[in-house]
């Protein structure tokens, strides 16, 4: 190819082989300057390159002597014209070229390793108060500067490094160990957390001042941790143990007859926001009546590589979608059913460390609802640690 021949731009132009022969005398005796001039030896078309003027004044030319060719508008000038009647096109070129430019410069991505507790969501906005976001100018990053000001930001952060490598930056986070507890010396006797009657005292710790069998408030002192030694005054522990007795508890589930439910019209309002290196750009919001009652809908979505790595652009799309509330009825059965299922729901969450020894179920239906009374007796553990302390 001919560098010069596709700067200035030229038209290519093909014929068959019938019209080869009254082609090249049409150029010879017309002053034609073809370039290129090529003829194939198996099929016997002839190519050649004229100029845009030339070109013009040849197809005269032909027309009269009812030659048949093609021609096609070749090198730089028919790239640029082509590129102007398509913006679309020209715009994706100049951001790839953009992109291809700035793509060393910019930070792509940021990961981090080593957390544990602190999740990786916070950590990134931790870090973007710190200096370090993704879109911003690799130049302008200073990694010790990052280190410090996460550290001062977030005591949880005991170390932290940054590396860049390429347009990634890789961040390694090492989570300040919990203080240890502190071993509890106060005194402590052990109380009743509510009322029962005493099956078995198992106090390994202090006085126990209970027997089974005997009937104790929530409230009341189960064991002491202050006891009397007669003859070397009064001495002082930390009362431990359990206290198991027969409890009682008492559950009321209401369920009405009538009731309401969400139910979504199908009309939906969108934003669409492309994302670029972290920043957002809104490019489509459709307008209309506005909706009162809606539940709004945010999605994310970032381009992947083929290895699963996340690209530093995507788009944000934000639904809105109405609602209305529609007042719907239960029959009785099903009004029942739901009562049982909460009630067993209840009974589960409450029933750890608890034994069952006996239940007793009651419904009461009226014109708006049904209304499941429960009694249960269980064997529990009563005993709480109530410290307190001594004034000389």
């Amino acid at each position: 190819m001919r560098i010069d021949l596709f700067l200035s731009g030229a038209v290519f132009h093909r014929a068959r082989q019938a019209d080869a022969e009254p082609l090249f005398l049409l150029l010879q005796g017309g002053g034609f300057s073809p370039k290129l001039l090529k003829r194939d030896e198996k099929t016997g078309e002839v190519t050649f390159f004229l100029s845009r003027k030339e070109s013009e004044r040849f197809a005269q030319a032909a027309k009269e002597k009812k030659l048949d060719f093609t021609a096609k508008a070749w090198g730089l000038p028919a790239v640029l014209q082509g590129l102007l009647s398509a913006p679309g096109l020209l715009v994706g070129v100049l951001l790839a070229l953009l992109l291809v430019v700035g793509a060393r410069a910019v930070l792509w991505d940021v990961r981090i390793t080593g957390n544990e507790s602190m999740d990786t969501e916070e950590l990134e906005d931790l870090l973007a108060q710190s200096g370090l976001s993704v879109g911003m100018l690799l130049p302008a990053l200073d990694t010790d500067e990052v280190t410090l000001a996460l550290r001062r930001a977030d005591a949880r952060v005991a170390y932290a490094a940054v590396n860049v490598v390429g347009t990634v930056a890789y961040v390694q986070i090492r989570e300040a160990e919990p203080a240890p507890e502190k071993s509890v010396k106060n005194p402590a006797n052990l109380v009743a957390k509510r009322d029962g009657v005493v099956t078995m005292p198992l106090v390994f710790e202090g006085e126990c001042l209970v027997v089974p069998g005997q009937i104790v408030r929530a409230g009341q002192i189960l064991a002491s941790g202050l006891s009397d030694t007669q003859n070397h005054g009064y001495f002082v522990t930390r009362a431990a143990g359990q206290v198991l007795a027969r409890t009682v508890h008492t559950y009321e589930v209401r369920v009405p007859f009538s009731y309401e439910e969400k139910v979504y019209t199908g009309r939906e309002k969108h934003e669409l926001s492309l994302l670029f290196f972290g920043r957002a750009q809104k490019v489509f919001k459709n307008t209309g009546k506005t909706i009162d009652k809606c539940d709004i809908i945010e999605k994310t979505t970032h381009a992947m590589l083929p290895t699963g790595e996340k690209l530093p652009f995507g788009y944000s799309l934000v639904t809105v979608a109405e609602y209305q509330t529609l007042t719907l009825t239960r029959s009785a059965t099903e009004a029942r059913d739901l009562a049982q299922a909460q009630l067993q729901a209840q009974l589960a969450a409450d029933g750890a460390g608890r034994t069952l020894l006996e239940k007793h179920v009651e419904y009461r239906v009226d014109g708006e609802g049904i209304t499941l009374l429960c009694t249960v007796v269980c064997e529990e553990n009563i005993a709480s640690v109530s410290e307190f302390t001594l004034h000389p």
